[in-house]
């Protein structure tokens, strides 16, 4: 589905009305732009991603009020999730960040780093725009991001769909465009 450009207050909305919908304990993780609009990161997304943590027995409650929610306010969701591309690095849950709870839905920020690093990994200009974006309000620093790229490199090689070369070179461009 197609929807509306979602901005801060559209995110928080989504939230208010995702909580009053579904009524069983749970978790949100936003994820990429998502996150972002809420640090006044960025001004608007195309969708919503998060990752989800709620039990198997309430799932398909769940869904239907994503659904439901996301039909209302004509934004696209997606569930989405930096380990679905790339491998993350040490500490990222212990890096989530409390947003609030909305309902009986705990929301978090889903680790700055594995954001940056899977926007990295992805390599268009927009991604490379966040990144550096995060890097200038200090969501982020430059040192700990790249120590995790190195963390994190071995265990990408692992993966069948990736290609390591590539993602050092995104890396290493992003790097000479941000120094």
């Amino acid at each position: 589905m197609t929807g509306t450009l979602v901005d801060n207050r559209g995110i928080t909305l989504f939230l208010e009305r995702l909580g009053r919908c579904y009524s069983h304990r749970g978790a949100i993780y936003l994820v990429g732009g998502s996150s972002l609009l809420l640090l006044a990161a960025k001004e608007s997304t195309f969708d919503i991603d998060l990752k989800i943590e709620i039990a198997p027995e309430y799932h398909a409650d769940f869904v239907r009020c994503l659904r439901q929610v996301s039909r209302e306010l004509q934004f696209a969701v997606e569930q989405a999730s930096p380990d679905q591309f790339i491998p993350l690095p040490t500490g990222y849950l212990d890096r989530s960040q409390y947003i609030g709870r909305y309902g009986s839905l705990d929301v978090f920020h889903f680790d700055f780093y594995s954001i940056a690093l899977s926007k990295l990994h992805r390599g268009n200009e927009k991604d490379f725009d966040d990144v550096a974006n995060m890097l200038k309000l200090g969501i982020i620093e430059f040192d700990r991001l790249d120590g995790y790229f190195r963390e994190i490199l071995p265990r990408y090689e692992e993966l069948i769909s990736a290609d390591p070369e590539d993602f050092e070179a995104k890396f290493a461009l992003f790097r000479s465009q941000y120094e």
